[in-house]
């Protein structure tokens, strides 16, 4: 499936398609979630190892809204 850049008008869409795409997006958003969670958690690891890494933990929060974002996205359609 793919994605257009312009929104487009739901109605004009069909149902498959949407629910396609919310399967999509959900998909995306677990795996994104995963990714976050092993990043905060290899952030602490190395930063408990060498004690100059902390700013390896900031990464994750700053991408977190894409989690929101995506969250979104899936409840208005």
């Amino acid at each position: 499936m793919k994605f257009n850049i312009k929104d487009q008008d739901i109605k004009t869409v069909s149902t498959e398609q949407l629910l396609q795409e919310v399967k999509t997006i959900r998909k995306m958003s677990v795996s994104f979630g995963i990714l976050l969670i092993v990043l905060v958690c290899l952030g602490i690891y190395v930063s408990i190892n060498n004690s100059g890494m902390l700013s390896l933990i900031i990464a994750p929060f700053i991408l977190s809204p894409i989690l929101y974002v995506f969250s979104k996205k899936t409840v208005m359609i």
